[in-house]
């Protein structure tokens, strides 16, 4: 069974699922768990589900991580054969606001037990209107059927910045935001870090210490294979993160001078 097109179909069924749940049902918006840091709605469940189902019918046996559940195994009582990690909706607050930037996320990693970003073997990021960008590890980046490459933007970088909602913004990105660039920041991470793998924007960068590796690995291993960079806050490699982190801050840029010059900003202003 070849990984590319199977985490591509995968979550290409969990989106239509997804979209399928919400045209069907009026109360899809409808808040059923209130967590520390989100809120668990109707539809955040329905693609839970469409996603066990997906694992089923794909004939997989499968230790699941995802947003709303945590860790299960699919089938219940199966020994896997390996792991997926899954954020089923992606940017849900932009879906339940009628705005149509989200994207469900997969990443399949053949180790079925203490995988870590370095264990991953493919990623897709499906998106309703954009397509899905999917790649596996040393075969490149695509979107749709055609190759994708990260590329600088042009004479102003592109940066979608994540700084909200967590205290003081730090002074290293007000100093870069004064800078000539152009900052957007769309709702949904994993497409805003695939917009920097087809070469739309030039970094991408969440200093919240709020990320959590189902939002962000399927894009950083897509980034990769297009050509750019993806890495913690400090630099420092994600190779050894296990796929159930939390708490993290990220850099995904188009290229290591990129990043190196957003990394020397950040540091001559510290906290």
């Amino acid at each position: 069974m070849d990984d590319l097109s199977l985490v591509r179909r995968m979550a290409e069924q969990v989106r239509d699922a997804t979209a399928d749940y919400a045209a069907d049902h009026k109360d899809f918006t409808d808040i059923i768990t209130h967590r520390p840091r989100d809120v668990t709605r109707r539809i955040d469940m329905a693609a839970e589900e469409a996603l066990d189902e997906a694992v089923i019918r794909e004939g997989l046996k499968a230790r699941i991580i995802s947003e709303e559940i945590g860790e299960r195994i699919v089938p219940a009582g199966a020994m896997p054969e390996l792991t997926l990690l899954c954020d089923p909706v992606d940017g849900s607050n932009n879906f339940v606001s009628g705005i149509t930037y989200y994207c469900t996320t997969l990443t399949l990693s053949r180790k079925p037990d203490g995988a870590t970003f370095a264990d991953l073997d493919a990623a897709a990021v499906s998106s309703p209107h954009m397509g899905t960008f999917y790649a596996a590890r040393d075969r490149g980046a695509f979107l749709g059927d055609r190759p994708i490459k990260a590329v600088r933007t042009g004479y102003k970088p592109i940066y979608s910045i994540y700084v909200y909602g967590s205290g003081t913004i730090p002074l290293g990105i007000i100093k870069l935001q004064e800078r000539d660039c152009i900052v957007r920041t769309m709702g949904s991470i994993a497409l805003d870090i695939c917009m920097v793998a087809r070469g739309s924007f030039d970094a991408v960068i969440d200093t919240r210490n709020k990320v959590s590796g189902y939002d962000v690995m399927a894009a950083g291993l897509i980034l990769q294979e297009s050509g750019g960079n993806f890495s913690l806050l400090n630099g420092w490699s994600p190779d050894d993160l296990p796929l159930n982190s939390a708490g993290l801050s990220i850099i995904g840029a188009v290229d290591e001078k990129t990043r190196d010059r957003i990394l020397l900003e950040l540091e001559k202003y510290p906290d």
